[in-house]
């Protein structure tokens, strides 16, 4: 016993100078090797094939992500990371696009990812009762994705079904949003063009000047809804299947026919092909897809293999 208590003594002695020395912290330089850096050859054959695939014919998915981040804690706050083979990104917090987004914008443009500026006139409507404070905003819009140097605009709406003085209102917005984003964005235009909502926003010709229309189904949590929205909307003049969207949130459950759940994400994808085929998928928050360092946006990277298994 007594040897024992000896080497315990020695032991606790020991850690104690230790953790003396410890004390003095040192700065490590760990400088992380990024793949473009450690095979610049290999890296530029492997985006020239991603930009290859997303330039040709696929079914398209998109996301939505909180950009804006001054202090990221992870890299689920940097747009660097998301999935490669996602075809565009629209930005939620466009009008605080901060440093850490523009370091990473190099990044997508090299993967051909198109990053978008998303106007969220649906919740933010009440700010623009007036319409000079619209079209001033949506110029100023404008003039920053140009100097981003981003590959378009996306916009939402709520359509109004009151008397005619709403309607008229609402119109007028939608006007105003095509007057100012259709000038530059839109088939045949240099930069795309997303409408995110009910397409009863727009009028039809409004509806044949955008690229894509994500219909809102983020929170339809069954088969039965989802069908009587998709037929709906197809059923709108210029609302055509390959340009229609399912917007799908992370973490949602959705029950099946046979009321069986499942989440939403992989649900929609599958009934992509089915309802249309549709034009693709757009994952709200995306953000809250990102598990870490081995297991990054999975729901995601699974839906665009569902979607493109032969890519």
């Amino acid at each position: 016993m007594k040897k024992i208590g000896i080497y315990l003594s020695f032991a606790v002695l020991s850690l104690s100078v230790g953790c003396g020395d410890w004390s003095q912290m040192e700065p490590v330089d760990q400088q992380p090797v990024r793949p473009s850096e450690q095979n610049p050859e290999l890296w530029a054959q492997y985006t020239a094939a991603l930009r290859a695939y997303k330039a040709g014919s696929h079914t398209l998915v998109v996301a939505s992500f909180e950009n804006g981040s001054t202090n990221p804690t992870s890299e689920k706050d940097c747009l660097r990371s998301l999935p490669d083979s996602l075809d565009a990104v629209s930005l939620t917090n466009a009008d605080n696009f901060s440093a850490y987004d523009a370091e990473d914008l190099a990044v997508l443009k090299e993967k051909g990812t198109r990053v978008l500026y998303f106007v969220d006139y649906a919740a933010r409507s009440g700010e623009w009762a007036d319409l000079a404070a619209l079209a001033a905003y949506l110029d100023r819009v404008v003039a920053r994705v140009r100097e981003l140097g981003l590959d378009g605009f996306s916009f939402s709406g709520l359509p109004t079904y009151g008397d005619e003085t709403a309607q008229a209102a609402q119109q007028a917005v939608a006007a105003l949003f095509m007057e100012k984003f259709g000038a530059v964005a839109g088939p045949d235009k240099p930069l795309a063009l997303f409408f995110e909502g009910d397409p009863q926003f727009l009028t039809a010709d409004q509806r044949a000047k955008v690229d894509y229309i994500v219909l809102d189904t983020r929170t339809t949590d069954n088969a039965s809804d989802l069908k009587l929205q998709v037929l709906r909307a197809l059923e709108m003049e210029n609302v055509a299947a390959d340009r229609l969207l399912l917007g799908a949130m992370t973490e949602y459950e959705f029950l099946d026919e046979e009321k069986t759940a499942s989440d939403a994400i992989s649900a929609l994808a599958l009934r992509i092909p089915e309802l249309g085929p549709l034009g693709g998928l757009c994952i709200y928050d995306v953000n809250t897809d990102y598990y870490g360092s081995e297991v990054v946006y999975a729901a995601t990277r699974t839906a665009i293999q569902t979607l493109n298994p032969a890519k």
